[in-house]
């Protein structure tokens, strides 16, 4: 609709049409226009619809727009926007322009604050526009402060209470405030109500969030200050590009940009794919050790693809959910590997001995293949059955090894792990077949 307006240049509709239309649609709108339609919108638009508009865009693409337009015009935009927006879309400027737009913010903007975390913990998506009552208020009081101040901040469904100095003290829905009656302090009306701190991993708090099933989430400082919270909806944008980055590492995927060409992409996946050759090397390199034991019995071949793959499907769904407990900081997760490893080896037991009767099937069917079925069978269900109980454990350990060492445990992703695997299975496989047919070919 909006690419259609501006093609028939009707200038009044135009101005209508984007004034009318939600900042969020016309995000969506605005990235199918071309360089030159954009100009032509940055045109019509007011200060504060431009401000709505780079909000919803995505944090690289809104940095975009704003590298375009000259310093004073970044510092009112910027400065209209919600400080934890703000502070995404500064993040993504290069180093000069950011550098600069923050030497022109105000010492006391709400924005700076927020720049100074790291983008993994709490305080760098949070926001600092919130309404503060203290618990000495009556509550017509406070109601009149919440009406007053409800169009500067991000949500008023919860209240938090604070002493004079800032320290929390805990918070009220706002219906409880509305429902009661005069004279009444607010501080009769306090809930029980989670907090995090603003250093905490932002997984964590997550998690936090989606466990008490609440809205807001007020975050403290170390000294127990108010100094921001973390809204439903923020939780739920932050959620799905964690579940997106982590995606990419188990499919050891780099970051990619959907306006890439395909030769970018190739070239920017290439030092990936190479590195997963090189790891994948070690493989051949075993093979190749055994290169006797499979002359003499070619239908170990046969059966090679089968110990691999069942042992990458068990390594991956165990590091599946290691990677789950990791993410969700679940309690006992040394119970539950403990568990992870049983199951392995009850269901490397059952698997290895169907593997065994339909091996011996098998050899038994084309004896052409093989002159010892027993010996061959007993081979591929004794190495499925270590395999099987082989692989949770290196599935647990490795991302429990590199969460130790504050590495992110997802980059143990699928690929990585699935040739780790292959290599040992292909060792324990053939090494079994060396020493079981050893003395007879």
């Amino acid at each position: 609709m909006l690419k259609e307006l501006l093609q028939t240049e009707n200038k009044k509709g135009l101005i209508e049409f984007i004034e009318e239309t939600h900042a969020h649609d016309l995000a969506s709108l605005f990235n199918e226009l071309n360089d030159d339609e954009k100009a032509k919108v940055f045109e019509l638009l007011s200060s504060e619809k431009l401000a709505e508009l780079v909000s919803y865009l995505e944090a690289d693409d809104a940095a975009d727009v704003l590298a375009d337009l000259d310093i004073e015009k970044q510092v009112e935009l910027v400065e209209m926007m919600e400080p934890d927006d703000a502070a995404d879309v500064i993040q993504e400027l290069e180093k000069d322009e950011k550098s600069e737009l923050i030497e022109k913010l105000s010492e006391d903007s709400d924005i700076l604050e927020l720049i100074g975390y790291d983008e993994d913990e709490t305080g760098s998506a949070m926001t600092n526009l919130l309404i503060e009552i203290h618990p000495k208020m009556d509550v017509k009081e406070a109601t009149k402060k919440v009406i007053k101040e409800a169009n500067e901040v991000e949500s008023i469904n919860t209240l938090f209470i604070t002493e004079d100095d800032g320290r929390y003290v805990g918070s009220i829905p706002l219906r409880i405030l509305l429902k009661a009656k005069s004279p009444l302090e607010v501080g009769e009306l306090i809930e029980e109500y989670p907090f995090v701190y603003d250093k905490d991993p932002i997984s964590k708090t997550i998690q936090s969030i989606r466990n008490y099933g609440i809205y807001e989430m007020p975050v403290l400082d170390k000294d127990l200050k108010l100094v921001g919270m973390i809204t439903l909806d923020d939780a739920l944008d932050i959620y799905q590009e964690e579940a997106q980055e982590d995606y990419e590492k188990l499919a050891a995927l780099p970051e990619t940009d959907e306006e890439h060409g395909s030769i970018r992409t190739a070239l920017h996946r290439l030092p990936w794919l190479l590195s997963l050759l090189i790891v994948s090397i070690p493989l051949s390199m075993v093979t190749r050790q055994f290169e006797h034991i499979i002359t003499a019995v070619a239908i170990l071949i046969v059966f090679q693809p089968l110990i691999l793959g069942s042992a990458g499907n068990v390594a991956t769904q165990t590091l599946a959910v290691t990677l789950k407990m990791i993410a969700s900081h679940e309690k006992g997760i040394f119970r539950n590997s403990f568990r992870e490893i049983i199951t392995g080896v009850l269901n490397g037991l059952v698997i290895g001995s169907i593997a065994f009767l339909i091996t011996y099937l098998f050899s038994f069917i084309n004896t052409s293949m093989t002159d010892h079925a027993i010996t061959i069978s007993l081979i591929i269900g004794l190495s499925l059955w270590v395999m099987l109980s082989l692989a949770p454990v290196l599935a647990i350990l490795i991302p429990l090894t590199l969460h130790s060492l504050k590495i992110d445990p997802a980059v143990a992703s699928g690929p990585f792990i699935t040739t780790l695997i292959d290599v040992t299975a292909s060792l324990v496989y053939f090494g079994m077949a060396t020493i079981l047919l050893g003395g007879i070919v």
